[in-house]
């Protein structure tokens, strides 16, 4: 019998007949009235990938300051980047070290994005704008987004590690302060193909003194003592202006804009645009105050920077807003860079750790989230309480469904449970997090690859297929894996089983308005409800009957 006139045919005899499954999960049946079928057609067709041109931008920042000096690699920690070739052998290393390592071994197999980097000037007090003059503020684009080929054959990755190699550490007092602000407002004027603000504006980068390498209009060139702005992405222009070329001319439909950003501390020294930010949209700012890094961030989250009203960026479908990465000194994830991940769609800052292995763990996770094209489906309840609707709880379930990686008529369903940590304050933002307290969604909006879910039983669960991201002793955002289906006997190990009891599962349906009868796979239960399923022997209604415990009537997964 075909799949599909098999769950016609169920749906038909669901909208008629409730069937309850045992233990009852009340936690689902928040309205009232039957619970009914909802079409599932939507889940027959896994989806093509993503359109022509629609590769993730994402721009890296990095925070120079002296902490890019400390001691690093004493305890052998390197030795892997060292045997492989991702750090050369010398007698001392410091924390830049590893940093330029760790992302040279993980963007080596890396493609199918575009990325950039992005960095701040050194920073004078009251200087800001196009053609300021001897001045040195703000942020700059030292590399547009640029796509990332796994054999580098356009030579971007090397681009990438060379500026990187290029940017000197911090001696003494020559460290340049986080200004987020303006570094993420230049961003925006990049990606919206606005004019170029601070971007120029290296008088005294890197510790140096660019006298001697001034412009007729007092700009401030870097010598090489560290990477100049990326001309590339400029365009001709005249003495009043000079306007980026934005990265989202040619983009296609659901481009996704996102940061990641490295941090020692919080921003500073930042407000020296605040007029230009405050600026009418039509004369390139936000169109409103932006008061803290915070709302600068919150703000491009919020924006949809492909909707044909900023600068010169077209009219793209879907949403291009930007999310933010933070990941921060573990000594500085405090409220302030709590809020900036919070901000930023992404929950919480992740530990720049000196463990090379760690950080690598981190960057692989955040790429796998932005690179993602899954096809499970999310839908999340809040339930309220029944004896008081005007509280909300803390309990979160989500309704997972993904389809058939070969278009065929199967789908896996789950139910996972989440808290909301703070539903009930007034004073801080809820946040979802998993059973071991920790931030449950990634910056991609889904499950974190790392998460716990309620119900899951991490020694039961079965190994993790690296291909699919799975993370040991956690199901994450994987459907098939822990959540309520663990405890359902069939969908990870064992039998859905044909009769109730002996344990598989145990199943009933409305025999009548009084009374539940099991819903099993034999022959008196087929011939009550051969009619009510419109089967045409005993033998096709014990068919239904199976495929509605789970059992897997057409050979689905090809093990007969």
């Amino acid at each position: 019998m075909g799949v599909i006139s098999m769950k016609n045919r169920i749906r038909e005899f669901i909208m008629r007949r409730e069937i309850f499954l045992v233990p009852v999960i009340a936690f689902l049946m928040f309205g009232s009235g039957a619970v009914r079928a909802d079409d599932t057609d939507v889940y027959i067709n896994p989806g093509a990938g993503l359109p022509d041109g629609s590769e993730p931008i994402i721009m890296f920042s990095l925070d120079w300051r002296p902490n890019l000096t400390a001691t690093a690699c004493q305890n052998g920690e390197c030795q892997s980047l060292i045997d492989e070739g991702y750090l050369e052998v010398k007698e001392d290393y410091v924390f830049f070290d590893t940093l330029r390592a760790v992302l040279k071994k993980v963007f080596a197999p890396l493609q199918g994005v575009k990325v950039g980097l992005m960095l701040n000037h050194d920073h004078i007090n009251n200087c800001a704008g196009w053609r300021a003059g001897k001045c040195s503020n703000g942020g700059y684009i030292a590399m547009g987004a640029t796509p990332f080929y796994a054999d580098d054959r356009n030579g971007a990755k090397q681009q990438f590690h060379d500026i990187l190699a290029s940017v000197p550490l911090p001696q003494g007092f020559e460290s340049h302060s986080y200004q987020g602000k303006e570094l993420f407002f230049e961003l925006f004027r990049y990606l919206t193909g606005q004019g170029v603000f601070n971007g120029h504006n290296g008088f005294t980068n890197y510790g140096t003194d660019n006298t001697l390498n001034l412009t007729d209009n007092g700009e401030g060139m870097p010598d090489d003592r560290g990477p100049p702005w990326d001309r590339l992405i400029e365009k001709d222009g005249s003495s009043d202006t000079m306007d980026y070329v934005s990265p989202l001319e040619g983009a296609g439909e659901c481009t996704r804009l996102y940061t990641v950003n490295f941090m020692f501390q919080v921003s500073n020294q930042d407000a020296d645009s605040d007029q230009a930010i405050r600026e009418p949209v039509e004369s390139g700012g936000f169109g409103s105050p932006q008061r803290q890094f915070t709302d600068v961030i919150r703000y491009l989250y919020d924006a949809d920077l492909g909707d044909n009203s900023y600068g010169d960026a077209p009219n793209i479908a879907g949403k291009q807003n930007v999310i933010s990465y933070f990941i921060v000194d573990p000594r500085f994830v405090n409220k302030g860079t709590m809020a900036y991940a919070r901000a930023g769609g992404t929950g919480a800052p992740l530990a720049l750790s000196e463990d090379p292995e760690e950080l690598i763990r981190t960057l692989n996770d955040i790429f796998s989230q932005i690179i993602s094209v899954s096809t499970t489906f999310v839908a999340a309840s809040v339930p309220v309480n029944v004896f008081n609707r005007a509280e909300i709880t803390d309990n979160v379930y989500i309704a997972l469904f993904q389809v058939d990686g070969q278009a065929r008529p199967y789908w896996v369903g789950n139910v996972n449970k989440l808290r909301l940590e703070g539903a009930e304050s007034t004073s801080t933002t809820a946040l979802l997090v998993d059973a071991k307290g920790d931030p449950a969604i990634a910056g991609d909006g889904r499950i974190n690859y790392s998460a716990l879910t309620y119900w899951t039983l991490p020694n039961a669960l079965p190994p993790p297929d690296p291909d699919e991201n799975e993370v040991a002793g956690v199901d994450g955002r994987s459907v098939a894996r822990g959540g309520a289906g663990q405890r359902l006997p069939g969908m990870i190990s064992g039998s859905p089983g044909k009769v109730n009891g002996a344990g598989g599962r145990t199943i009933f349906y409305n025999d009548s308005d009084s009374s539940l009868a099991p819903l099993e796979v034999n022959d008196a239960t087929a011939s009550a409800l051969q009619p009510a399923l419109g089967a045409v022997d005993v033998a096709e209604a014990s068919d239904l009957i199976s495929y509605m415990r789970g059992l897997d009537v057409d050979d689905a997964d090809g093990d007969l």
